[in-house]
């Protein structure tokens, strides 16, 4: 199901989205830099403006049509889900388990959203040949 709109415009939707990632980066980082006590109360802000990141990534890329969308939203529900059953032990207390799922979050977030999707492709074929990102044949990994 495509819900295309001939008025979006990918390069602005993967500006917009890498922005977004980036600024949800930067605030696990800073939960990170927390002391403890900060860190659990925090932790839960943290997880609504992940809640609310998604959402805004999903209603984008619904919008511009996005064949990867609905294996994106299986991924966002995974995250969503573990940051979920591991909150009430967080807000409960458990520092080290929140760093490490705050960790892991940082980590998933950090890798490139766009990768594999129309969305993506479209960006790199609007851009001149050379700049355009290049792939390293599969041979040379």
């Amino acid at each position: 199901m495509h819900f295309h709109h001939p008025d979006a415009d990918p390069l602005a939707a993967c500006a917009a989205l890498r922005t977004s990632r980036a600024r949800l980066c930067a605030r696990v980082a800073a939960l990170q830099a927390q002391p403890d006590d900060a860190f659990v109360q925090d932790f839960p802000a943290v997880v609504a403006a992940v809640e609310a990141d998604f959402r805004r990534e999903e209603a984008l890329l619904e919008r511009l049509g996005d064949a990867a969308l609905h294996p994106r939203r299986a991924d966002y529900a995974v995250v969503l889900c573990a940051l979920h059953r591991t909150l009430p032990q967080i807000e409960g207390g458990d520092v080290g388990l929140g760093r490490q799922v705050a960790d892991a979050l940082e980590a998933v977030l950090s890798l490139p959203w766009d990768a594999g999707t129309e969305v993506a492709a479209a960006t790199r074929q609007a851009l001149p040949p050379d700049t355009r990102p290049q792939r390293v044949p599969a041979h040379l990994h």
